[in-house]
């Protein structure tokens, strides 16, 4: 499966839940502090673990806000302003 990404957010905090590659399972919030790795023994495993998560995270009051997104990448932008100069950029 290519690299793909789910970003979850509930007031002020987000998590984000990231597959780079194979079976690996990477989510990394709410915080700074809170990021764990998981490998699976196969991509069923893995499917049905980030299922099960996704649903918790929604019973708990969690919104998928958005998918398959790099933070760090403005070309992927949710906002809209990929393609267009960045404003902050040095006259």
């Amino acid at each position: 499966m290519a690299n793909s990404s789910w970003l979850f957010v509930k007031q002020s905090e987000s998590i984000w839940v990231e597959r780079p590659y194979g079976t690996t399972l990477i989510v990394a919030g709410p915080g700074k502090a809170g990021r764990q790795q998981r490998d699976f023994p196969d991509e069923a495993a893995l499917d049905r673990y980030q299922m099960e998560l996704a649903e918790r995270l929604a019973s708990d009051g969690w919104f998928l806000w958005g998918m398959n997104r790099d933070r760090r990448d403005p070309t992927t932008s949710a906002h809209g302003t990929a393609g267009r100069p960045e404003r902050r950029a040095a006259r």
